[in-house]
């Protein structure tokens, strides 16, 4: 439909323009007089001959070019090459299963919580192939050697501290109670980002006190007068050879419950990580955390995949995910893995039948 201009006559003249102030333009009209248009009003109505004209897509685009101007040919332009990055684009298919603070009440039981997927073992990584020797408690495997990376602290003054910080009681059951601890001489951690982010795995409810285990646990620091049950330290490398002993020769951590009940954690691996995790150092941290702890708690190792392919976090996945019978287990670092109905997974002594750590 289109719009005819129509022109509104006021009565009256502009008889003196000198008295008005105004400049009129005098053009004649039809009848031969002039006309002012400064007493002139415009308005629109309907032509007759477009009533039933309707609007086509030429007068659409036209219509959005003229109110757009430039930016009508850009907007398709920008959506092509937004779509065209979008289907370029690649992203991981795994990322690391990421830490999930639940709630604090006091006395609570949770079910474990919906996650990330657990990280997939690089297929190149040779992970438990080496054949053991004569020596096989003094030989290193392939897979447990230290990645490269940033430097961490080799020695440290072999005393301890403890960081401050104190939370309430997470779980139902025995309250074990710990600290967190650095070796005095440590460098080069974020000791604050270290002592969160052990707080956040023990909290979550997919490490030990989720899945109604039975198992209660509660940071304290140096304020409280009662009995600690364990220490999580971050220690530096050749101090845990004197806690943990190096008759293996490789950078490892360990619980140590004759050495004031540390749970050590080798500054070596947490600065460079391992082969299992070889794309997902915070993913290997969280290991090192739940599974130390685990010990502490009273938990063995476990040798075998649980039923959906898992690693069960008392693996020693350290050393290798390859589990007793030749299957490969997927990294994880959850005591109970969502979807895992086996989790933890059976736990027995290690032998030379199923830990390349135990000489035959």
């Amino acid at each position: 439909m289109s719009l005819r201009r129509r022109r509104l006559w006021h009565a009256e003249r502009v008889a003196d323009e000198s008295r008005h102030g105004a400049t009129t333009l005098r053009p004649p009209d039809r009848s031969g007089r002039e006309y002012d248009l400064s007493s002139t009003r415009w308005t629109f109505e309907e032509s007759d001959d477009d009533e039933r004209r309707e609007r086509t897509l030429g007068d659409s685009i036209r219509g959005f070019v003229d109110r757009y101007g430039w930016r009508a040919y850009a907007l398709p332009v920008l959506a092509i090459v937004t779509v065209a990055a979008l289907m370029t684009t690649s992203q991981p298919t795994h990322k690391a299963a990421a830490p999930t603070k639940r709630g604090h009440a006091a006395g609570g039981t949770h079910a474990p919580s919906a996650g990330g997927v657990p990280p997939t073992v690089s297929g190149s990584a040779p992970l438990k192939t080496d054949q053991a020797g004569i020596n096989a408690e003094n030989q290193a495997l392939a897979s447990d050697a230290l990645p490269g990376g940033p430097a961490y602290t080799q020695k440290g003054d072999g005393t301890y501290r403890v960081l401050a910080g104190h939370g309430p009681v997470v779980g139902s059951g025995t309250v074990h109670h710990y600290t967190v601890d650095v070796e005095d001489g440590v460098a080069g951690v974020d000791l604050k980002a270290f002592s969160h982010l052990v707080d956040t795995a023990l909290d979550d409810s997919r490490s030990w006190t989720g899945n109604h285990s039975g198992v209660a646990l509660q940071r304290v620091d140096s304020s409280y007068t009662g009995a600690v049950d364990f220490h999580v330290t971050l220690t530096s490398a050749l101090t845990v050879r004197a806690l943990c002993g190096f008759e293996q020769q490789i950078e490892t951590s360990c619980w140590s419950p004759d050495h004031d009940s540390r749970v050590v954690l080798n500054v070596a691996r947490w600065v460079r990580g391992t082969a299992a995790y070889i794309a997902d150092l915070p993913a290997y941290h969280l290991y090192m955390i739940n599974h130390e702890t685990g010990h502490a708690l009273g938990h063995r190792h476990s040798h075998a995949c649980l039923a959906d392919g898992a690693a069960p976090v008392m693996m020693q996945q350290t050393i290798g995910l390859k589990s007793v019978t030749g299957q490969l287990c997927e990294a994880n670092p959850w005591p109970y893995p969502p979807g895992a109905k086996d989790a933890p997974g059976a736990e027995s002594a290690d032998t030379p039948q199923n830990s390349p750590l135990v000489p035959s």
